[in-house]
């Protein structure tokens, strides 16, 4: 009987466990220290949006990233609180059924005890009967007195009717030492009876002891998943509200930063049609040589939703993950269109570089921390231009690096050979 609690006792250990490390993986609040292996996924998270949205202060790329952390958690503590809240039916249902059956067991071994009782009081009725009949019989030399009294009755003018009365004294005798024993073996069977029901009871009540403490077990992992849940639901909130809160003042300076990207081209539309740029054209194939070759790029040109605002951005060229300081060089020969400081472009040096199939060409240098060259100044494809910085809106060291075609942004990989 005990070892059929095993499987469930397993599951619930089991169940016990994932909630645990759960728990232990959740946050215990958005602002609370998260477990070392959690906080590097936030981390991750949080340099990523930066490198994806220029300008996008860490404080809010860290509520984007401990919301979407939150999220993708809570499935996984959805289904755990619905396998937590299965085990613990379970446990109640094995708490309920062992507790009638208990009860069932009792109610059997007090009849059977009630019934031995009466019984044992039976025989021991009968055993004084006999008792009474064998020393009657002993002391009349095996003839008992009424025997006696009823062969002298047969030989009186009445003997049939004595005859009739010894034989029924005899039978009522015999019966009596057979109800005697018929009641020994019943009370013999019943005392078997209750033997099996007390060892089923004392089985129960160590099953009952075993359940009640899967129930304990089963209610605490279902309590950890719940409370697990309410937190990542909280923290999810939180950022939400958050984000909700910021989206207008994000979104205000996102289209002041989209006027400025077109103001800008603007400005160098305007100088290569001034300037006489068709008389100049790229040279080699038409290809630009890339403006930092020893550094990987951190973040690719293209259209992406912001998190906070949630409008389409246009991350108008390719970051490169130069570190502050180090030089960055021109993509071509050019001419100097604007070398100075441009907003959230931080320090910007532009180089128009002239034709190419038709389309003039221009490529930017972005958030340099020094800018290397003077508006006018004619640069050749490998001068350095720039020191790379983090001027401007900019979360980090890097180069912003953009190709302007015919006054369109275009990606500058098409372009670097």
């Amino acid at each position: 009987m005990k070892q059929s609690t095993l499987p469930f006792r397993r599951r619930i250990l089991a169940l016990l466990a994932v909630v645990l490390a759960f728990v232990m993986l959740a946050p215990a609040s958005p602002g609370a220290a998260n477990p070392t292996d959690e906080k590097e996924t936030v981390d991750e998270r949080v340099d990523e949006l930066q490198r994806e949205h220029e300008g996008l202060s860490e404080e809010l790329a860290r509520v984007v990233a401990e919301m979407e952390d939150a999220e993708s958690q809570m499935p996984d503590a959805e289904d755990a609180v619905d396998a937590a809240t299965d085990e613990l039916d379970e446990a109640k249902r094995k708490d309920e059924e062992l507790g009638a059956r208990l009860t069932s067991a009792e109610n059997a071994e007090k009849e059977l005890r009630e019934e031995i009782d009466s019984g044992t009081d039976r025989i021991e009725e009968s055993e004084k009967a006999v008792v009474g009949v064998a020393r009657k019989a002993y002391q009349n030399s095996g003839v008992t007195s009424d025997v006696a009294m009823l062969l002298q009755m047969t030989e009186s003018d009445n003997g049939l009717d004595g005859l009739t009365r010894v034989d029924s004294a005899v039978r009522g005798q015999q019966r009596t030492i057979t109800r005697l024993g018929e009641r020994r073996s019943a009370n013999i069977n019943n005392q078997d009876r209750l033997d099996a029901v007390s060892e089923e009871i004392s089985d129960l009540k160590d099953e009952a002891a075993e359940v009640v403490l899967e129930k304990e077990a089963a209610e605490k992992a279902a309590s950890d998943a719940k409370d697990a849940l309410d937190t990542l639901v909280s923290q999810k909130d939180s950022a939400a509200k958050t984000i909700e809160e910021n989206q207008v003042e994000t979104a205000e300076e996102l289209e002041r930063q989209k006027e400025e990207q077109e103001r800008l081209a603007d400005e160098i539309r305007e100088w290569q049609e001034d300037n006489g740029d068709g008389n100049r054209s790229l040279p080699g194939e038409g290809f630009l040589k890339n403006p930092a070759p020893e550094y990987p790029i951190t973040s690719p040109f293209g259209w992406r939703v912001h998190p906070i605002a949630g409008v389409r951005r246009l991350h108008s060229g390719t970051d490169f993950g130069t570190p502050c300081g180090v030089d960055v060089y021109a993509a071509a020969d050019g001419v100097v269109v604007s070398s100075g400081s441009a907003g959230g472009y931080g320090n910007r040096v532009v180089i128009s570089h002239g034709k190419s199939n038709g389309s003039s060409i221009a490529t930017t240098y972005n958030h340099n921390t020094r800018n290397l060259v003077t508006a006018g100044q004619s640069v050749s494809e490998g001068d350095a231009v720039a020191k790379a910085g983090t001027t401007g809106s900019s979360t980090g060291c890097h180069l912003h690096f953009e190709v302007m075609q015919d006054g369109e942004y275009v990606d500058p990989m098409d372009w670097i050979s």
